[in-house]
């Protein structure tokens, strides 16, 4: 029997470069390394250079490494929200950093749209002009998740920059959820002050990283509070994750393997080019769409296309079942294809089919899918 060919939304599909650097790097006792010796900050010297190639990342920005896109989350409103923190919550993982900013003593706010509605720019910026205008304590951070995995639901770059425009004018900072967005979204990190993601999705790794693109002025918050004696965390804060950013080094000891191993993939997408990449995301993504349409049973769940995910495909379907669960009928169709894709998130497993389009999902992959949607 073949492999199985695997669209899961996250972890996903492993990149090739996986199995072929994996071992080499065990070979070379990277696994047993110190992470204050002068090979491993060779290795994040690397993967910061072609990380800051591939995504554009201005000299002046520190590239950080945590635990998780979760654990990035914490960081951030830990330490530069001194009080307020403003939300464009379409899904679960926005959901999750605004109860991140709730359980660390914050005021979260923010603008809501049920699962499977969005923000275009117009309404987006109103909604930030408002929150930005209102209240007795300033706006410290707005926070937008600019593709969220649980509902497919997109806020287009041109609306990410507009409302980052907005907060800088009013001396906010902006933080931006790009966990299954980059490498193929063109969020600029030059506009932004916090772009951040972990691993498992566009770039193929196995789960265990996050990565946090800090602008300076993220980073001189975080110290401005610090001196005023606000806590901006205990140990893993964001000075301390700087301070060892510039020593090519990391607070604690870190997941070796997988900075190595990003920093691989990273260039394998570069010699690639970017702009390839892109082409070849939305190639595959009007080509399983096209596949959608023509089942009889399928249907996106974002109803709306102008917002609707270019990397995770949310469907739901028409078809009764007696369990209350039909996609999961369809997902086992598909797996006896040999296609391994992911249940609905939360509330809507069961009821939702997610498909992932990133660069390790191959075009050819894609087609044999699609031949597959057009039967169901």
């Amino acid at each position: 029997m073949s492999e199985p060919r695997i669209f899961t939304t996250g972890p996903t599909a492993l990149h090739p470069l996986v199995r072929r650097e994996m071992p080499l790097a065990l070979e070379e006792g990277l696994g047993s390394e110190s992470h204050r010796s002068g090979r491993f900050r060779a290795e994040v010297a690397r993967t910061g250079e072609a990380l800051r190639a591939l995504l554009g990342v201005p000299d002046d920005h520190r590239i950080l490494f945590v635990s998780s896109a979760s654990e990035a989350m914490e960081r951030i409103v830990e330490g530069v929200v001194d009080r307020r923190s403003f939300h464009f919550v379409s899904g679960a993982f926005a959901r999750r950093m605004r109860t991140i900013a709730g359980a660390l003593g914050r005021a979260p706010e923010g603008a809501e749209r049920p699962d499977g509605e969005g923000f275009r720019m117009e309404e987006a910026l109103e909604a930030v002009e408002g929150a930005l205008a209102g209240g007795s304590e300033p706006v410290d951070l707005v926070c937008l998740t600019q593709n969220e995995t649980s509902t497919g639901v997109r806020i287009g770059p041109d609306t990410v920059h507009g409302v980052a425009r907005r907060a800088r004018q009013a001396g906010a900072l902006t933080a931006v959820d790009l966990v299954s967005g980059w490498p193929t979204e063109e969020v600029d990190p030059a506009r932004i002050d916090a772009g951040f993601f972990s691993v498992q999705k566009g770039f193929g790794l196995p789960a265990g990283l996050g990565v946090i693109i800090a602008s300076p002025a993220l980073l001189e918050r975080a110290r401005e509070r610090q001196g005023r004696g606000r806590s901006v965390g205990g140990y893993m804060h964001l000075p301390a994750l700087a301070d060892a950013a510039d020593r090519n080094q990391t607070v604690a000891t870190p997941n070796a393997l997988t900075i190595r191993l990003l920093g691989r993939v990273a260039e394998n997408y570069l010699a690639r080019g970017v702009e390839t990449l892109r082409r070849e995301a939305e190639a595959k993504r009007t080509l399983l769409m096209e596949a959608v349409a023509a089942s009889e049973s399928l249907r996106p769940f974002v109803r709306d296309g102008g917002i609707r995910s270019r990397t995770i495909l949310v469907l739901e379907t028409d078809a009764t079942v007696d369990d209350g669960a039909p996609t999961a009928h369809l997902r086992e169709r598909l797996l006896e294809h040999g296609f391994v894709t992911s249940d609905g998130y939360g509330s809507w497993k069961g009821r939702h089919l997610r498909i992932a389009n990133f660069p390790v999902q191959s075009a050819p992959m894609a087609m044999a899918l699609a031949r597959v949607l057009r039967t169901l």
